[in-house]
């Protein structure tokens, strides 16, 4: 097996997920599900697994909708994707030709489109494509969306979120109208975001009501160790053995991308795979003025995910970074030392009440930011990310 740094992996190549992925086809029989991670630990990799090794009686259907921007703009790509997987029989191009038609859609040069001023909303060719295709076909089907909340802030940007809340609905609704649909929302970004945002907004219903949410985990320090020989002996690295992918393993906290990052810089380097040099490496990488692991995305996001909270966030961050872990007081009184309020709400979480630093710590838990450790205390999700955050700032 060949180290591949931010590339698709093979199906066949993914390691240490079988128990996962066993979890997810369970829970699927029951519901639709809602598949959380950090950046970089594999959920897209896992997605496409259960695509290419689906039960014969299953279509499952995978979509990257991080470029849609647009509701009718996600129709249409649902739409393309099913006519790839229905294949090019008479019947299968016969069936979508029609119901597009009905749609009052288009073929240009090969690419479905709606109308944009006449005939049905994007709302009833949704229901309608769906409908029709799980009575026609009486096949179970799981649509996999990955990057949804990314796609549902472009779409809150480009047309309102009126239209969010009419899509969420929608999908709400044909969970619950066909039993034979599931659907499956994965992103980096948390959905708990856009629905925040929504809720400020007024909308009071539940659009993950009857979902499942489970989160991708780093993987099991003994299978990441084994990726990492695996990968090692697959690139023919002298003197790799393993206590050098053990240190591998435990230097990324697991992670699959790194993982395969670090290997690959060993073998561009042609270095010796040992744990001094692969220490060197990643040492190399946090300190690097290019960032090529994108880790300063773990600070430039803040603004976006917290906004009036976000210096607030960043001082938790540094305090942390400098010392951890620390319980809520301890991390209120160095924020009320070290940290200057900017703004109203940055005030409010220095005041005498602690509910509201602790519900900004819960929502950090949430962006895989913080774990809360036995005894009440916090700290850094991941040691990775804590090590880059030192460096940055200067503290290392």
């Amino acid at each position: 097996m060949k180290a591949n740094p931010g590339g698709i992996v093979s199906p066949a190549d993914v390691v240490g997920r079988e128990r996962l992925i066993a979890q997810l086809w369970a829970t699927l029989e029951r519901q639709s599900l809602v598949l959380v991670s950090e950046r970089r630990l594999g959920k897209t990799t896992i997605a496409r697994k259960m695509q290419a090794e689906a039960a014969p009686d299953l279509r499952v259907i995978y979509m990257d909708i991080g470029a849609v921007s647009r509701a009718a703009e996600l129709v249409e790509r649902l739409a393309q994707a099913i006519r790839v997987h229905l294949g090019a029989t008479k019947k299968a191009t016969g069936w979508l030709a029609e119901q597009w038609s009905a749609l009052g859609g288009l073929e240009v040069g090969g690419i479905l489109r709606l109308p944009e001023s006449k005939g049905p909303s994007w709302k009833v060719a949704l229901d309608r494509l769906l409908g029709d295709l799980l009575h026609s076909t009486g096949q179970r089907t799981i649509l996999i969306w990955d990057e949804l909340p990314w796609a549902l802030q472009k779409i809150a940007r480009t047309e309102g979120e009126p239209v969010v809340v009419d899509l969420l609905d929608l999908l709400r609704s044909l969970r619950q109208t066909h039993p034979g649909l599931r659907l499956v929302y994965a992103g980096s970004i948390g959905l708990h975001h856009v629905v925040t945002g929504l809720r400020d907004e007024g909308y009071v219903n539940s659009p993950l009501e009857g979902m499942c949410v489970i989160e991708v985990p780093p993987l099991e320090r003994s299978d990441a160790a084994g990726l990492a020989a695996a990968l090692l002996r697959g690139e023919g690295l002298a003197a790799a053995d393993a206590a050098t992918a053990a240190c591998i393993a435990d230097l990324v906290d697991a992670i699959p991308f790194y993982i395969h990052q670090v290997v690959a810089a060993l073998a561009d380097q042609r270095r010796t795979a040992t744990p001094a040099t692969v220490a060197a490496i990643i040492a190399a990488a946090l300190t690097a003025p290019e960032d090529p692991w994108d880790l300063h995305h773990f600070r430039s996001r803040l603004n976006e995910y917290y906004q009036n909270e976000a210096s607030t966030v960043r001082a938790l961050l540094d305090i942390l970074a400098e010392t951890q872990p620390l319980d809520l007081n301890d991390l209120h009184a160095r924020l009320q030392t070290a940290f200057r309020p900017d703004n109203d709400r940055a005030r409010t979480l220095l005041g005498a009440d602690r509910a509201p630093l602790r519900n900004l710590v819960r929502l950090m838990q949430r962006d895989h930011y913080l774990d809360l450790v036995p005894g009440g205390a916090y700290r850094f999700r991941f040691d990775l990310i804590r090590r880059w955050w030192r460096c940055d700032l200067g503290l290392d």
